[in-house]
């Protein structure tokens, strides 16, 4: 059976895109959103994300669609199939991460796209509605069923707010697990081509680079593992839990402190997605720095406090790599733009681990949306349950499982 739904944005991107949201579309079968249901999704503007919005502009109302920009700035041309999408709105690009930061501009995003006294549900990705949440949430107290988060830097950000709403975070599930080492591997099979392409280095260079890794979750212990199966054995590793580091060594892995780090290192991948790397780190650097994100130079440097207060002036760039220089004159190398380094290349379907965490998303979104009386204030995770409805799903669409 052929959907006609609009799943891919170019014939190369089909391979899962059917299946993929046939699966979504089973998760969500039991489910029926009240009537004029808005939702608020900040989503990645890859090909990969369509079979989800199809399946989520089924179910409500309206969608409205808030790109993230590290992949919106490079795959601009999707927004035009995404507009295509029956019941979808896309959020002016004014309604960036940057803008909604300030509260008072969730209020007019809120606005713009409902009706006084319409319900919402907002899914978020990266704490995008983090600084706005309690003002949200006393503005439009009735009209907001509640918050999903999709990534652990999301829920830092919503950490020690009060709540008055359900925040349901699918942030640390085992079932994201797979999804992401994944994208780890993507990340440093990313970041050798940025360094091949931009600089005629790679990464297994013995002599020109020294590799550091700062976060030791699941995406730093998947860096890590990466790096070793392409022959990297000088590696550094720091994590700010100390548990954390407590396998490295038996893993032929250096643990230090990052201070250690910036001196052994020249190349260090950034995995906490908070705060990985400070003004001191960075202002002191006597040496060249490249430096790759698993998520963003904002949520790991804090890069625009770093440009305003001198530390960094930006030199130069383009997708795949912008430089700064400090103030002593060393240069600062943002692998992608200080973007995740998988995100200026092209997303497909090919990978069905995915859909695991669309999925959760989706679920949890769901169940705000029509069982919100189970839920109470505050952060909590999807249940375990629901955890292994999902696990099984996936694995009989996807491997057959019976």
């Amino acid at each position: 059976m052929t959907s006609t739904h609009t799943l891919t944005h170019s014939y190369y991107s089909a391979f899962y895109a059917e299946k993929g949201f046939r699966f979504l579309e089973q998760i969500a079968k039991e489910y029926t959103l009240p009537e004029n249901l808005i939702v608020f999704s900040v989503m990645h503007c890859y090909e990969g994300s369509l079979p989800y919005l199809n399946v989520l502009c089924q179910l409500a109302d309206r969608v409205v669609f808030i790109p993230k920009q590290a992949t919106f700035c490079n795959n601009s041309a999707l927004l035009s199939t995404i507009e295509s999408i029956e019941n979808c709105e896309i959020a002016d690009s004014a309604f960036d991460k940057i803008a909604l930061r300030d509260p008072t501009r969730c209020i007019e995003l809120i606005r713009e796209h409902t009706r006084e006294g319409q319900d919402f549900l907002i899914l978020d990705h990266g704490g995008y509605f983090a600084s706005g949440a309690e003002t949200v949430l006393e503005a439009f107290g009735q009209q907001c069923v509640g918050i999903t988060e999709l990534t652990a830097n999301g829920v830092a950000k919503y950490r020690n707010r009060h709540l008055m709403k359900p925040l349901v975070s699918v942030a640390h599930l085992s079932i994201k697990t797979p999804a992401d080492f994944e994208a780890s591997e993507c990340i440093v099979h990313y970041t050798d081509q940025i360094l091949r392409e931009a600089f005629g280095l790679k990464l297994n260079n013995l002599g020109f680079l020294t590799i550091g890794v700062i976060g030791s979750g699941n995406l730093g212990r998947g860096v890590c593992k990466t790096l070793q199966g392409k022959g990297i054995h000088e590696l550094y590793v720091n994590d700010q839990d100390p548990r954390q580091l407590t396998a490295m060594p038996r893993n032929g892995i250096q643990v230090c402190t990052t201070e250690t780090m910036l001196e052994k290192c020249n190349l260090i991948f950034c995995c906490t997605g908070n705060g990985a790397l400070h003004t001191s780190h960075l202002q002191n650097r006597q040496g060249n720095l490249f430096i790759a994100t698993v998520t963003s130079a904002d949520d790991e440097l804090n890069l625009p406090e770093l440009i305003e207060s001198g530390t960094l002036t930006y030199i130069g760039g383009n997708s795949l790599v912008k430089e700064y220089k400090n103030q002593l004159g060393a240069s600062i190398y943002l692998l992608a733009g200080g973007e995740s380094a998988n995100t200026p290349f092209k997303t497909g379907m090919g990978d069905p681990t995915l859909y695991l965490f669309e999925a959760a998303h989706l679920l949890a979104g769901l169940q705000l949306a029509t069982q919100n009386h189970s839920y109470a204030s505050g952060i909590q995770a999807l249940s375990v349950q629901d955890e292994i409805f999902i696990a099984e799903q996936w694995l009989r669409y996807f491997y057959n499982y019976r």
